[in-house]
């Protein structure tokens, strides 16, 4: 029981000299939280400061073969973090073939201004023009 006690109460000391000498480091503060963008935003200027994630919101219907297609420029300021996802109409229920919410997480990679565009097609169909595109100027700070 004693040794018990003195190893708690070394512990106890060293954790108590490692916080006053500054080596356990405080956490960092969260990113700032992302900007939201939709349709309704489409070919406006968008802020980001360094580190905040861009939501993009896009209407989509996946049962009629269309899908948002993310057009990268040559020299990017943002990148896309991982795969689009899909989220069905509230109203809608499950309802076959009901539309949707196609959602693109994108982060920021370095400061500077990027022309996003993305383009609604069939993917496979390849000289086609897109059904609609959507463009954001977006500034990293």
């Amino acid at each position: 029981m004693r040794e018990r006690f003195l190893v708690a109460s070394l512990m106890a000391g060293t954790v108590a000299i490692a916080a006053g000498c500054g080596l356990i480091q405080k956490s960092e503060k969260p990113p700032p939280e992302p900007v939201t963008v939709t349709t309704a935003q489409a070919g406006t200027g968008v802020e980001l400061a360094a580190g905040q994630a861009l939501l993009v919101r896009l209407p989509s219907n996946p049962t009629t073969g269309y899908r948002w297609v993310y057009v990268e420029p040559k020299d990017a300021v943002l990148r896309v973090d991982g795969p689009s996802s899909y989220e069905a109409a509230q109203s809608a229920g499950n309802t076959a073939g009901a539309g949707g919410t196609e959602i693109w997480k994108l982060a920021p990679l370095k400061a500077g201004q990027q022309q996003l565009r993305f383009e609604y097609r069939r993917p496979w169909e390849q000289d086609v023009a897109p059904s609609q595109v959507a463009t954001f100027a977006v500034t990293v700070k």
